[in-house]
């Protein structure tokens, strides 16, 4: 499904606006692409790592070939901060999962042995290591598919094809328009496919810029875009906020990935760039995550946060940050449940300290003791005798409402999120269902967040701020 259903025109636009961001996209194209000199030390470390790869494949005869992939193949990496340099190990399709696994492991901590190289997973694990303080190598197993069938053995298997769409798509200004859109998607905390931040990934800026030519059409496009748009050719039906599918495999929506919380974010930045173009969008530095103009009320809300601390064992990266997501909507869940107002809610991974959080923004810390509950309609008989027994038995009182309700006078356990969050984690079975598998220590639960360093307190702090993206349409 391509063409211009689901766009509408948006801003204001005149050629004031439109001189005013031609003139801040031809200064910071300038100043993301990489200098001649940053891009031969990148070939030379591109090379090194693709002769140790070589290397370390040569004497297992399932390895077919070795070949660099991922932004650096096709073009389109960024300089700063740090760029990912991506070494592909493509397997006879004819090796067993467990074998393809194990070999690809074994070559890539081999390879990798100089760098102090540790393991990550997407669907199956691979290797990764920093070559320098602004390098990142990855050595990625994958299959060797010899056509685009759809019939992927691993995640990886599309990454040959969409290299090679892309070196065919991609002219030179649109490569550096890729490199535009990453870095305003990076100035504005969108940018990494990883599930803690669920943003859009590199090859997602790829597919968009080689869609509609440029990062000015781009971001026009989705300043006025609808929900339920698709966003090149799909297989099937998608349910996402919006759809952009793989232009390899049209039964792939990269937008899955997205959370709809950052797809929103997205196209509200566009507008905001649209309506007022500036370089602060391409600069992490001077685009400020977020505003908070009344710093005492920011104060007072960080003491409704409450705060759920808990150890794991050793797990990979990815599941552990997947558990701990769902826990946190778990908790808003219990805590709504007990008659608490959750506002947001948000969670943390220590990765290395192994230690967990949770978060949730209360409207309040503590809630009456009274509270009045609504019976069914007067004409559900069955069920409305079977809540004015349960009423009788254990309800202060018992009465008809203003709307002809039945209505029944409840008593809550606990009228304190504190008490209500140390009772509930502190019974094994909801602690079980509520904390990540494998949970080792803790939890410990208090409000506010004193003792929060770092990421954790950023990612506490966070619910607390006003979005700069929402401020800068104001």
């Amino acid at each position: 499904m391509t063409g211009r259903k689901g766009l509408q025109k948006s801003g204001s636009g005149g050629s004031g606006s439109n001189t005013r961001m031609d003139k801040v996209i031809s200064e910071c194209r300038a100043s993301v692409r990489p200098t001649e000199r940053q891009a031969a030390k990148a070939k030379r470390t591109a090379d090194m790592l693709l002769g140790l790869v070589e290397a370390g494949s040569a004497r297992h005869p399932e390895i077919t070939d070795v070949e660099l992939g991922g932004s650096y193949k096709k073009g389109t990496w960024l300089a700063r901060p740090e760029m990912d340099i991506d070494v592909y190990v493509r397997f006879d399709p004819k090796t067993s999962g467990e074998r393809f696994k194990r070999i690809a492991i074994n070559v890539g901590l081999e390879a990798l042995k100089d760098y102090e190289p540790y393991m990550k997973f997407s669907d199956h694990p691979y290797v990764e290591a920093r070559l320098d303080r602004n390098t990142l190598a990855n050595v990625v197993p994958c299959y060797d598919v010899t056509e685009p069938t759809g019939e992927w053995r691993s995640a990886a298997d599309r990454s040959r094809f969409h290299t090679d769409y892309m070196t065919r798509k991609l002219t030179e200004e649109m490569r550096d328009d890729v490199r535009l859109l990453k870095a305003f998607l990076k100035a504005n905390g969108l940018y990494g496919a990883q599930i803690e931040r669920g943003g859009f990934s590199g090859y997602v800026s790829e597919v968009l810029i080689a869609h509609f030519g440029s990062f000015e059409k781009t971001a026009r496009r989705f300043a006025g875009i609808r929900r339920g748009h698709v966003i090149g050719r799909a297989a099937k039906r998608f349910d996402t906020t919006i759809s952009i599918i793989d232009p390899v495999d049209g039964s792939r929506n990269l937008a899955a990935a997205i959370s709809e919380q950052n797809m929103v974010r997205f196209i509200l930045a566009c507008r905001a760039f649209e309506r007022e173009p500036s370089e602060g969008f391409f600069d992490g530095r001077r685009a400020r995550r977020s505003l908070q103009k009344n710093s005492a009320e920011r104060r007072s809300l960080q003491k409704n946060i409450l705060t759920v601390r808990f150890g794991f064992t050793p797990r990979a990266p990815d599941v552990i940050w997947g558990q701990t997501k769902k826990s946190a909507a778990k908790l808003a869940k219990h805590l709504e449940a007990g008659g608490f107002t959750v506002i947001r809610h948000a969670s943390h991974v220590d990765v290395k300290g192994r230690r967990g959080y949770l978060f949730a923004l209360l409207a309040s810390t503590a809630i009456p003791d009274a509270y009045e509950q609504c019976g069914p309609e007067f004409h559900m008989q069955k069920s409305l005798d079977a809540f004015i027994q349960k009423g009788v038995r254990d309800s202060s009182m018992l009465w008809v409402d203003s709307q002809g309700r039945v209505a029944a006078l409840k008593r809550r356990g606990a009228t304190s999120a504190l008490r209500y969050a140390k009772a509930l984690l502190n019974s094994k079975t909801a602690r079980d269902g509520l904390l990540p598998a494998g949970h080792a220590t803790g939890p410990e639960v208090q409000m506010g967040m004193d003792g929060l360093e770092g990421a954790a307190k950023d990612a506490a702090g966070g619910l607390v701020l006003t979005d700069a993206s929402i401020v800068r349409l104001s």
